[in-house]
């Protein structure tokens, strides 16, 4: 069991545009969903038979032979600005639909989610889109295809068996009953060499806040080939399980992941939903989130955590030609403290670590994690079979977890100084005794 430390706000909750200066990946819940993402709020809409929880109207399933999901396979897609994606392709015909909209899920989740009732995972959709149009001020049309036929890619896909969905929507934005269905495999890709060096047992070490040396003995193994790792055994052990200043983090503990980047040969460390438990009555959402240290030009000095999924927080690279070292070093990021700030602070994350947020506030687990830049020395090659358990599905997380995991997003990758909003709160706390 982790220690949780509590964040309190001794300075007035800071909102932050981040600017981030490392490639975006995104996370993904193994065994859920296709690991894209899309903002949205904490709880879906929609209830029995209502769609989306508005006007009382029935909503009835209807098949619609004439309409079409099909999966074409994996390919590369040259981006704009140059950058060769790896996507998937599906061909898409709905006639005479005002609107659609393409859902991917795992065949198993569904099972357990929505059994045979269909109209109900329409339902979640559209409360999920209509909180999204909500927050953003837009419609929910806004985010709905009326083009047929027509090829659509998407971003990678994890392997394995999912059902594809055309479901219909009609000019209001609300769900029409009428939807099409898929049932498909993915391919995982053969790994290549740059790929497979990362893979194996990795001590990773650096100075705490007060100087001591604090070392993680990981794991990482292969979760999606040329694309994401399994990384084992960060941030938990015996030693920290009533200490939250121990100095050795070696447990069979929590698990997140790390992202292979094609372009460079790297890997980074995204900011990520990891699961959600119960301890004494009370329900967690946990995160790997990355810290930054603030200079008080705005607002008082010291450590922030910033509370936003899928930035990369740090990368790792190689530093010797036999793969046996490596350095990770924190991504740069600008941070406006204030909505008034017009200049922004320059910076770059300095750590790393688990969060726990209980809905009205986050929790710190460790007080005495690693600052930047960390180094990794590899201990063994290959990987052992890991037991762990999938996280458990959960449509949206807390408060703070704006995301929505079973969709799909069109594949547009991201400028790598694209300005984004997150919540800071000021990293100080005690221990809960």
């Amino acid at each position: 069991m982790k220690t949780i430390v509590k964040i309190f706000a001794a300075a007035a909750v800071a909102a932050l545009c981040c600017l981030t200066a490392c490639d975006r990946h995104q996370p993904y819940r193994p065994n859920n969903t296709s690991g894209t993402e899309n903002q949205g709020g904490n709880q879906p809409g929609g209830g029995g038979n209502t769609p989306g929880g508005g006007g009382g109207t029935t909503v009835k399933a209807k098949l619609r032979t004439d309409w079409v999901i099909q999966y074409k396979g994996r390919e590369d897609y040259t981006e704009t600005n140059g950058y060769v994606s790896r996507v998937e392709r599906f061909h898409i015909e709905a006639p005479d639909a005002a609107y659609y909209l393409i859902r991917t899920i795992n065949p198993d989740v569904f099972q357990e989610n929505y059994g045979t009732d269909v109209v109900k995972f329409f339902q979640d959709e559209q409360g999920y889109l209509e909180q999204d149009a909500q927050y953003y001020n837009e419609k929910v049309t806004d985010y709905l295809y009326n083009q047929s036929p027509q090829d659509l890619l998407f971003d990678l896909i994890r392997h394995g068996d999912w059902q594809g969905y055309v479901i219909g929507f009609d000019n209001k934005g609300k769900i029409t009953g009428e939807y099409a269905k898929c049932d498909f495999t993915v391919r995982e890709d053969n790994p290549t060499p740059d790929y497979t060096k990362w893979i194996g047992s990795w001590k990773v070490s650096g100075p705490d806040p007060d100087g001591r040396i604090v070392s993680y003995d990981i794991e990482i193994s292969s979760s999606e080939a040329n694309y994401a790792y399994f990384v084992d055994k960060w941030e938990t052990g015996s030693s920290i399980a009533n200490n939250p200043d121990g100095t050795v983090m070696d447990g069979e503990g929590d698990w997140f992941e790390s992202f292979f980047e094609r372009s460079n040969g790297a890997m980074y460390f995204t900011s990520q939903y990891r699961q959600t438990y119960e301890e004494d009555g009370v329900t967690y959402d946990e995160f790997l989130f990355g810290n930054i240290y603030y200079n008080g030009r705005l607002v008082e000095k010291g450590e922030y955590v910033i509370p936003e999924e899928g930035l990369d927080i740090a990368a790792a690279i190689m530093t010797e030609t036999d793969n046996s070292k490596a350095e990770i070093n924190g991504c740069a990021i600008t941070a406006y403290m204030t909505d008034n700030d017009q200049n922004g602070y320059e910076t770059a994350f300095t750590s790393m670590q688990y969060y726990a947020d209980d809905g009205n506030q986050l929790l710190k687990f460790n007080l005495n994690v690693p600052q930047f830049p960390l180094t990794m020395e590899r201990t063994a090659s290959g990987s052992h079979a890991i037991a762990r358990k999938a996280a458990a599905f959960k449509p949206a997380a807390s408060k703070r977890a704006l995301k929505q995991h079973t969709q799909l997003r069109d594949v547009q990758r991201k400028d790598s100084h694209q300005t984004q909003r997150a919540v800071a709160r000021k990293a100080e706390g005690t221990v809960r005794k």
